[in-house]
């Protein structure tokens, strides 16, 4: 449903449904690690003398024969077992015309079972017959929050909305404007954060976005800003919406908010061939100079079809560092020979960053679509997809790395998925993911049914109780 610079909405996919045999129930997918036959591609690649196993399980969270893809995912602090995860759904409103709406899924156990849902058509989704490109985010109480873009393919109505659960993503209440209808402009890829630091900023809602203006600009013609708005009633209420771009920077796209471990409030976008940062202190009222970070962005890995644009993703790490947060920033690159994912990271608060690590412990095939999380011990996760398992470079497979030292380097990456082909229509332009402790939570577009786009997590297996085991060396 996002879309790259420049790049057309997607239509609904003609297809037909799959016939899976007996319905599938989103959960736990039955896979286990086996020894005599790792790593096949139906199993993880586990590692018996691994040091840190942060994916062992999969989970299917969606269950519907319409695609879903551009996902992503959020922890609730209060509880480790409730996450949220959301996803371009195309099951749709019911009773509109066959299209997109903005998926939202819950789980009470860790993902041993999952609630789907569309977000209700209430506020200000009520003139429109299309959402998506859905964000989630929990605040320091519990409470979820979702934002939707909203428009309609045969009207200018075009809106930016965001719904508040207060039950861990069970029920939603009524839609809040943050931007309404305006000439000329779309506001696209919206992406939000929330606040769960104890400090004078606390539970602050903070949601970015592309606004695609038409007429001659930066990028020919027409140019695209980011802009920020930010609720300090609990998504009540949104402030009137600023540019934090400026010019030379109004030619950008996938804006990402995230948040440091005093309330900092960072965004991280794409503009050119750079990634650009910038930071505030005073809950998004003023913003540091940009901060920029060279890329060499691969082509296109299928050619457009599916479409893979490269866009930078970003985590704040809740340990600070000697001089200030540690700042991570992911994307894929191709200095090195093929498309790799490779990580920087700020010391000192985004003021300078460190020469790029690579992440994929491997020079084969490309790597792409990485995302980033911070846990509260410190510890730093990307996953990506990986063609890495299949000698065409082809078919895909999730992997995720995991650093202990502040992301100077990774250990082995660990394979998260079962293995899956593209496809050829849309997978989403980014996934997402969400970590705690020792354990990475990543999200992902997946087709291994019969070629039909669904949702799946990987994370630690569940005990007794909702409690995440660790494997390790033991038995």
């Amino acid at each position: 449903m996002s879309s790259a610079l420049s790049a057309p909405r997607e239509t609904v996919p003609i297809r037909f449904a799959i016939a899976h045999g007996p319905m599938w129930v989103s959960g736990v997918v039955a896979t286990r690690y086996t020894p005599a036959t790792a790593p096949h591609p139906g199993v993880l690649a586990v590692a018996a003398n691994a040091t840190l196993l942060p994916v062992v399980a999969q989970y299917r969270v969606t269950n519907h024969p319409d695609p879903q893809n551009e996902v992503s995912v959020a922890m609730n602090p209060r509880n480790g077992r409730n996450l949220v995860a959301s996803a371009n759904d195309y099951r749709g409103y019911p009773g509109l015309p066959g299209d997109g709406w903005c998926g939202v899924y819950s789980t009470q156990n860790g993902g041993t079972t999952w609630l789907e849902q569309v977000v209700p058509r209430n506020g200000p989704l009520t003139q429109v017959t299309v959402s998506g490109d859905p964000s989630v985010a929990f605040d320091a109480d519990g409470n979820a929050y979702i934002t939707c873009l909203g428009f309609s393919r045969t009207l200018n109505d075009n809106v930016l909305a965001v719904t508040k659960s207060t039950d861990g993503g069970r029920t939603w209440g009524t839609a809040v404007l943050v931007e309404g209808t305006t000439p000329n402009v779309f506001h696209d890829k919206p992406y939000m954060a929330a606040d769960t630091t104890s400090g004078v900023t606390r539970n602050n809602v903070y949601v970015t976005w592309t606004r695609f203006i038409s007429g001659p600009g930066e990028c020919g013609n027409y140019a695209a800003p980011i802009y920020f708005s930010r609720s300090i009633d609990g998504g009540l209420t949104f402030s009137t919406p600023t540019e934090i771009s400026s010019a030379g920077y109004r030619c950008s796209q996938a804006s990402q908010p995230a948040i440091g471990p005093s309330g900092e409030v960072y965004v991280s976008w794409v503009n050119g061939a750079r990634s650009v940062v910038v930071k505030s202190t005073d809950g998004g009222s003023t913003w540091s100079a940009k901060m920029t970070i060279p890329m060499n962005s691969p082509p296109e890995i299928y050619g457009g079809a599916p479409r893979t644009p490269h866009f930078p993703a970003i985590a704040v790490n809740p340990v600070n560092g000697p001089m200030g947060n540690r700042v991570h920033l992911v994307w894929a690159d191709d200095r090195f020979g093929t498309a790799d994912i490779l990580m920087s990271t700020s010391s000192d608060g985004g003021l300078t960053w460190g020469f790029p690590v690579r992440v994929n412990d491997v020079a084969t095939n490309a790597q792409f679509f990485p995302w980033v999380a911070a846990s509260a011990t410190g510890k730093v996760f990307v996953s990506f997809y990986d063609q890495r398992d299949d000698p065409n470079a082809r078919l895909l497979t999730v992997y995720v790395a995991a650093s202990v030292d502040f992301g100077a380097t990774f250990q082995p990456n660990r394979r998260a998925s079962e293995q899956f082909d593209p496809g050829n229509w849309f997978i989403g332009d980014y996934n997402g993911m969400t970590a705690s402790a020792d354990f990475a939570y990543p999200v992902w577009t997946d087709l291994r049914n019969g070629g039909n786009e669904e949702v799946y997590m990987a994370g630690p297996a569940m005990l007794g109780g909702g409690l995440p085991r660790m494997y390790n060396a033991g038995p």
